[in-house]
């Protein structure tokens, strides 16, 4: 949305935007907030 309407309150947060940019994108990379690596 942020891309529409220029708005700050619509921007991704900081955290979020290092995390994509680092590849931690959540089970598609296998890590992220969570770390997906381990067997349950």
């Amino acid at each position: 949305m942020y891309a529409e309407y220029k708005e700050p309150l619509y921007a991704a947060p900081p955290l979020l935007s290092r995390m994509v940019d680092a590849g931690l994108l959540g089970r598609k990379s296998g890590r992220g907030f969570y770390d997906y690596s381990a067997t349950a």
